[in-house]
């Protein structure tokens, strides 16, 4: 009998997540040649000098991506900043311009909803 966490699983791998069978599935490459389809296991790059080596050039090209993914968050808070720094009406917020409006176009659909519906006596 399956443990009620396997079929859990099975339901978050169906439903939930229908590609993470194929996120987690091994590279292959894919090639049309003369009518016939190959498929084929993607071989990754063979080490080259020793295992030390190979360590700080891995950690050598994580911090470089770090430092890229640092430098893009920086970027886009910077483009944040400016973008609702610029959009100001008056020394307010556009959120608080906007939230007025609303609160005006509310009071108004209103006042018309009560005038449609006003009953004269005679």
């Amino acid at each position: 009998m399956a443990t009620p966490s396997s079929s859990k699983d099975k339901f978050f791998e169906r439903v939930i997540n229908p590609y993470l069978s194929e996120v987690t599935k091994h590279p292959q490459t894919i090639e049309m040649r003369e009518g016939v389809l190959h498929i084929r296991d993607v071989q990754g790059p063979k080490g080259k000098g020793t295992a030390e080596a190979r360590l700080e050039a891995m950690e050598q090209e994580v911090f470089k991506c770090k430092g890229m993914v640092e430098r893009g968050l920086n970027a886009n808070h910077h483009m944040i900043t400016d973008f609702t720094h610029d959009h100001k009406v008056d020394g307010r917020s556009m959120k608080d311009v906007i939230f007025t409006l609303n609160e005006q176009i509310n009071f108004l659909q209103s006042q018309i909803y009560d005038l449609q519906n006003q009953v004269f006596f005679i």
